[in-house]
Order: C-alpha cells, then sequence, then structure tokens
C-alpha cells in the first residue's frame, strides 16, 4: 500500500527486513518495544508500534470556555 510516491512499510514501520534483523532489532529496543508487534507479509516483515489516539491523551484536560471572567482582578 502506499500514499503517493511513500511506501507504507517503510515509513510507518520502526524495522522493516526479514524475520531475523525484525526479531534482533525487537530484542536490541528490550522493554523500549513492549506492546510492538510484528507483521509477515508477501515481501518480508515489519516490526510496528502499537497505533494509539493523539486525542485520548488529553480528553481529561479538555473543559468548555467560560462566557463570565469570574477572575477579580487587583487594579493597583
Amino acid at each position: 500500500m502506499s500514499k503517493g510516491n511513500l511506501i507504507i512499510k517503510w515509513t510507518e514501520s520502526i524495522a522493516v527486513g526479514d524475520k531475523e534483523f525484525v526479531m534482533e532489532t525487537n530484542a536490541k529496543l528490550g522493554a523500549k518495544a513492549l506492546g510492538y508487534r510484528w507483521l509477515e507479509n508477501n515481501e518480508g516483515f515489519e516490526l510496528k508500534e502499537p497505533q494509539s489516539f493523539y486525542n485520548r491523551v488529553f480528553d481529561p484536560e479538555k473543559c468548555s470556555l467560560r462566557v463570565k471572567n469570574e477572575h477579580i482582578w487587583e487594579v493597583a
């Protein structure tokens, strides 16, 4: 699969190659690779990060804006 001139497996994977290379890269990453998965396709193997949604991290910080400013300013 590709997006324009980009080939997805090369732009969205941590490692691409034969099984030995992908597994060796995974081992070198150690604890950093927890949750990573490797996929086999007709051209070899890929090591990929788990996908997470950007907005989920910040949802609790979102709040509605107040129309009325309730802060009392001290003007000297």
